[in-house]
């Protein structure tokens, strides 16, 4: 078992927030799409929260990373339309569907009165690192919180920290990893998705005569040929972290 850091001040890793906002679409998507959602998916809705830490880099400040993953999430959340959706009750089957409805996606922005190696071994568990991937925004209702929440935090080193928490009916490992890929490849000008997502959704429960199989979204494998999307920042002394 890893151990906690031993220094109990990093369970509060004394955070400041400038921004606490919802990110909507960039172009206008189909805002009365329902999503149809699997038996599985039925028992997963929790959040999973995923961390990256990154080292200071003249080149790429806080600020600037801040702007270019605002407006990655934009422009990626027009293909990933759903992402910007909420759950909601269907009373007539008694389900939970996914309503594609534009409300928006989390994003916070926030600094640290601490410098990354204050904090203790980055690969190892900190109760303070749940501070880094928020996942509901203050400012909001339960039925309307957002599905995903975004969060860079800047240390006073210059190093930062990118945080995501995404409910798990929204995407599995796979697909996962293939929105981080066309996310990075978006926070550059006239830069197409590193992956088309391919998705395709029943917009109403199976047909069970021709099947016993429940369908609901499902992407594509990504080819071999994959453009190498990065953050714009640089990813060496990377260290990642995701817990559910």
């Amino acid at each position: 078992m890893a151990a906690l850091s031993p220094n109990p001040a990093m369970q509060d890793l004394k955070l400041t927030f400038q921004q606490s906002t919802l990110v909507f679409p960039a172009q206008q998507t189909d805002d009365h799409k329902t999503l149809f959602l699997s038996n599985i998916d039925q028992s997963l809705n929790f959040n999973v929260q995923i961390l990256y830490f990154f080292s200071p880099s003249p080149d790429f400040p806080p600020e600037t990373v801040v702007a270019r993953l605002k407006l990655a999430i934009e422009k990626v959340l027009v293909p990933y339309d759903f992402m910007a959706g909420r759950l909601k009750w269907n009373h007539h089957s008694a389900r939970l569907d996914l309503h594609c409805n534009a409300a928006g996606a989390g994003f916070m922005a926030a600094s640290s009165t601490f410098a990354l190696d204050e904090i203790g071994d980055l690969a190892c568990p900190n109760p303070g690192f749940r501070q880094l991937a928020v996942q509901t925004l203050n400012n909001l209702e339960d039925e309307d919180q957002p599905l995903c929440v975004f969060q860079v935090t800047s240390f006073k080193c210059g190093g930062f920290a990118i945080g995501m928490s995404l409910n798990h009916v929204l995407l599995d490992g796979l697909a996962g990893r293939m929105f981080l890929e066309n996310l990075a490849s978006q926070a550059f000008e006239d830069k197409p998705l590193a992956v088309i997502p391919a998705a395709t959704a029943a917009s109403s429960p199976p047909d069970h005569r021709r099947s016993s199989h429940s369908h609901t979204r499902s992407f594509s494998s990504p080819s071999s040929q994959l453009l190498a999307a990065q953050f714009p920042v640089p990813n060496k002394n990377l260290s990642s972290k995701s817990s559910r």
